[in-house]
């Protein structure tokens, strides 16, 4: 069983309450994000959107294999779990990670990354982030309902090795090839 982040790119317009509602409930500290908003912009065609990320929980996690001290875990619903006990701050995980999930913490010498709310989920909560988001454009499930539930345009990009579990519903704005009229009707603006 692999649990996943599904994430609806076509209708998140980048209010970064997931974000905020994360930090809060993990009383973070300055500067540290487990689940950040970006912006995406682009010229051709025009188009602007967001995407919320946090950690992908990889079937092969990098941060797990190369933590030095074995301060990632995955549970058995394929959550990886960190153990803040035993992190030296050494920020390995942080350079390992190629979606940049764990996030050092100056203030404490350690790194934090995004456990999809497990002690939540373990009271039958849903993670902070998916609660809190207005448009529900967030969900945290087993990788085969997020699949077989949500439109998916992007599952689980593998280029990194990883093989992380992360479903994304991507805006068509995005993806849609200009027309001849607009590529001319652009042409002609500059």
């Amino acid at each position: 069983m692999a649990i996943g982040f599904w994430m609806n790119n076509k209708n998140c317009y980048g209010c970064k309450t997931c974000s905020i509602a994360c930090k809060s409930e993990k009383q973070l500290g300055n500067g540290v994000l487990l689940r950040e908003v970006t912006a995406i912009r682009q010229d051709e065609p025009k188009a602007f959107s967001f995407i919320s990320m946090a950690c992908n929980h990889c079937e092969e996690p990098a941060c797990m294999e190369m933590c030095p001290v074995g301060a990632y875990v995955k549970a058995e619903d394929g959550t990886v779990v960190q153990d803040h006990g035993k992190c030296i701050g050494c920020q390995t995980c942080v350079s390992a990670c190629p979606y940049g999930a764990p996030c050092y913490d100056e203030e404490t010498s350690t790194t934090f990354k995004c456990d999809g709310c497990y002690d939540r989920r373990q009271r039958g909560e849903m993670p902070a982030c998916v609660a809190a988001c207005p448009g529900a454009n967030l969900a945290l499930d087993e990788m085969e309902a997020l699949a077989g539930t949500h439109a998916a345009d992007i599952v689980s990009d593998e280029a990194a090795g990883t093989k992380p579990n992360f479903v994304i519903t991507v805006d068509a704005a995005l993806t849609e090839e200009p027309d001849d009229a607009a590529v001319a009707a652009a042409a002609e603006k500059a």
